[in-house]
């Protein structure tokens, strides 16, 4: 029997009862119309409930249903999510032991709960000892006291960055820049990149700096550079030359404010063609135009650069016009030259240098000769110098002839076939628009002759010396001058601005800054050593001379002492060629440390993006069903995809 079925049994048995109680009591048939109207109204008031009752439960029954396949569909978003968090988890893990940055996280007591593989490498210490250790462990004990480490649940709510002194296993001390960040309630994570080389190259970029600045600033050349038409560095000389002071110049419209109206437009096409990359360098004199209006002639030397990715010019220039002044003269004294020329009783003629033709003869060189003048115009000076003497002939008129007090000796031949010994004085000038050497001839035949017997004695030993490329000079225990080569004389003449002779004293011509040491030096060679050393000599244009030095003892027979031989050896070309090998060597190491620089900013890209996700993941932990979460999460790991895109992009177009 069902519920409702019940109820009506129940209420009919009870009118039953109640209808023959009545009837025992009162009179039946008003009692019994009375009943049959309760009971119909009873039975219809039961109906309308239990109909009532069955709709409700019917309600009751589909939000059952409803709500069951609610918890169902929840329940597998819930997995869906738990499962995309297992991935992206994994994911992220995967980025950060794979990343090159040293990446750790610590608790608020310093200890550390979790590093990546870089950690370890950079500091040495294997995943588990790490696990073991606080971070002050791995601090240096100087740079934690100045910066203390602090931790705590009120702080590191932004991210910081900032530089540190960590230690190795080995004890070894480096340079970190590390950048630090709440991770959790309760922990911060921190990467950290070793910035030792980056260090050191600062260092050796501001070193360099300083001496280019140095060395510019002090020099007697004008030094400048030119960045898109205009002066962004002069230095002082540059701008005395143009009556300007340095600041005039640095930033102006244009470079050829200091140029004459006649040579703008060539100067601006210079400029034009290297900063647009059609030449690497020019060499070229222009008239140049002061402050006050006047005019000069400057030499100027400029080489294409990159400077910040930017074209540059960076060159130097010197004043000539003293040399253009010169030239003017020599022109000018033209016509006073072949007068004294004419006029010379010693055989005279000019030289061109280029061919070596000869170009002019005086009467003395026709007489002298036999040659005649037509003769002489259709020579070289070949044709009257021995073929062994050719090598020596080139190189002295491949070089600037010295000043007429200083000569040469040499073999000519005569039209007639005999040989003379001849006393040459040089000296070049510009004849007729052409670079000639003008040459006396003094025959000096005889006299070497009765010279002969007294040579043989020293010719030896002055044949080596002074055929050497070494300066050789003879000291006594006193350091008195005994001897000494030509070369010597060059070279106390260009240094000392002394004239050597016999007798004197080492002390009386050498600077007295170096004397001491080289005190120490000879001391050591009447000791019976030997002893060689470099050293440079300042030269008047702002370069350097650099010479090999080599001392060592005379002896007699009997070992002892009785002075010390000085030999000086010209290294200037060899340091030239080291010193351009070494800035050659730091124009490559300066374009690989931008190339870093540029990988090191766009490394810092990825930041942004890396400490969105953090916090969105930190969102999923919390809320593992809010999707939008979620699809911030894949935006910013796309952007992430694409910086690291951009960055191999980067670096490609770099290669």
């Amino acid at each position: 029997m069902n519920y409702p079925l019940k109820n009506k049994v129940v209420f009919i048995i009870s009118l039953i009862i109640m209808l023959v109680f009545n009837w025992l009591l009162t009179g039946w048939l008003l009692n019994l119309m009375v009943s049959i109207v309760v009971a119909g109204f009873a039975l219809m008031l039961l109906s309308y409930i239990e109909k009532k009752r069955v709709e409700n439960e019917n309600k009751i029954i589909e939000l059952n249903n409803a709500l069951t396949e609610r918890m169902q569909q929840h329940a597998s978003e819930l997995v869906n999510t738990v499962v995309k968090l297992e991935v992206s988890e994994e994911k992220y893990r995967s980025l950060i032991e794979q990343a090159s940055d040293a990446i750790y996280v610590i608790d608020f007591e310093g200890r550390f709960t979790e590093v990546n593989a870089s950690m370890c490498r950079m500091t040495g210490y294997s995943r588990e000892e790490l696990l073991q250790l606080k971070i002050e462990q791995i601090i240096d004990p100087e740079n934690l006291k100045a910066e203390p480490v602090t931790l705590g649940p009120d702080d590191l709510h932004v991210a910081v960055m900032r530089e540190r002194r960590f230690i190795r296993k080995n004890r070894q001390v480096f340079d970190v820049e590390i950048n630090v960040k709440r991770f959790t309630k309760d922990s911060v994570l921190v990467m950290a990149r070793d910035i030792t080389n980056r260090k050191i190259m600062q260092a050796g970029l501001k070193e360099a700096e300083l001496k280019f600045r140095t060395l510019a600033e002090k020099s007697m050349v004008g030094v400048y550079i030119v960045q898109k038409g205009t002066f962004t560095y002069v230095n002082p000389r540059f701008a005395q030359v143009f009556g300007y002071q340095p600041d005039e110049l640095i930033g102006v419209s244009s470079v050829d404010v200091i140029v004459s109206e006649h040579h703008k437009d060539m100067v601006l096409e210079h400029v034009r063609a290297r900063l647009s990359g059609e030449v690497e360098s020019v060499n070229y004199e222009v008239m140049g135009r002061c402050k006050d209006g006047s005019n000069n002639w400057i030499e100027f030397y400029g080489t294409r650069a990159r400077i910040d990715e930017v074209p540059t010019i960076i060159g130097s220039m010197i004043d000539i016009t003293g040399r253009k002044k010169i030239e003017e003269e020599l022109r000018q004294s033209e016509q006073k030259y072949k007068l004294l020329f004419d006029s010379n009783p010693l055989p005279m003629w000019m030289i061109a240098k280029n061919d070596l033709s000869i170009i002019a003869v005086n009467h003395a060189a026709i007489k002298h000769y036999g040659y005649t003048a037509d003769e002489f115009l259709s020579m070289t000076i070949k044709d009257v110098r021995p073929p062994e003497q050719w090598d020596a002939m080139y190189k002295g008129y491949s070089e600037t002839a010295p000043n007429w007090g200083n000569t040469i000796t040499t073999l000519h031949r005569r039209k007639d076939g005999s040989m003379i010994n001849v006393q040459i004085f040089g000296q070049d000038i510009v004849y007729e628009g052409r670079l000639v050497r003008l040459s006396i001839a003094n025959d000096i035949t005889e006299k070497l002759r009765s010279e002969e017997l007294l040579q043989k004695s020293e010719a030896n030993l002055q044949t080596i010396l002074n055929t050497t490329d070494t300066a050789y000079a003879l000291f006594d225990k006193d350091f008195k001058v005994q001897a000494f080569n030509h070369k010597a004389v060059g070279f106390v003449k260009s240094q000392f601005h002394h004239d050597p002779q016999n007798g004197n004293k080492l002390s009386d011509f050498f600077p007295r800054e170096r004397f001491s040491q080289l005190l120490e030096f000879t001391g050591q060679v009447l000791n019976g050593q030997n002893v060689s050393y470099e050293v440079d000599y300042p030269q008047a244009d702002g370069s350097k001379c650099w010479f090999y030095v080599r001392l060592f003892p005379i002896k007699d027979s009997q070992e002892n002492i009785l002075g010390l031989m000085m030999a000086l050896y010209d290294i200037t070309e060899r340091k030239n060629i080291e010193n351009n090998l070494q800035l050659a060597y730091e124009r490559i190491h300066n374009h690989i440390n931008r190339i870093k620089n540029m990988a090191w900013k766009q490394s810092h890209y990825m930041r942004s993006p890396v400490a969105n996700l953090k916090g969105l993941a930190d969102l999923l932990k919390d809320n593992p069903t809010d999707t939008e979460t979620l699809d911030y999460m894949i935006a910013e790991l796309e952007r992430l995809d694409n910086v690291i895109i951009e960055m191999a992009s980067d670096a490609a177009s770099h290669d």
